[in-house]
C-alpha cells in the first residue's frame, strides 16, 4: 500500500504542488480582484452623476476656457476623485 502510494506520489508531485500553489495564489489575490470591481463600478456611477450635472448646469464653455478640459473629461476626473477614498 505504501509503496503504491510512494510511486504514485513521486510521478505528481510537481503536478499536485503546482497546482496547490495556484490555488493558494487565486485564494490571497482573489479579495483585491473585488476590490477593484467595486473601484470601478464606483467610478463609473460617480462619472455620470457629475456629466449629468455638469450637461444639467450648461458650463461646458466656460469650464472649456479655464481648464481646456471637455465636460466628459472633467466628469472622468470627479468620478476618481470621488471613489478613490
Amino acid at each position: 500500500m505504501t509503496n503504491k502510494f510512494y510511486n504514485w506520489w513521486s510521478k505528481h508531485r510537481r503536478v499536485i504542488t503546482f497546482a496547490g500553489f495556484l490555488i493558494l495564489l487565486g485564494l490571497y489575490v482573489s479579495p483585491v480582484i473585488k476590490e477593484k470591481k467595486y473601484k470601478n463600478i464606483c467610478i463609473r456611477l460617480s462619472e455620470k452623476g457629475a456629466l449629468n450635472k455638469f450637461q444639467g448646469d450648461n458650463i461646458g464653455e466656460k469650464i472649456f476656457k479655464e481648464t481646456g478640459l471637455t465636460i466628459m473629461e472633467l466628469a472622468k476626473i470627479e468620478g476618481y476623485k470621488n471613489c478613490i477614498k
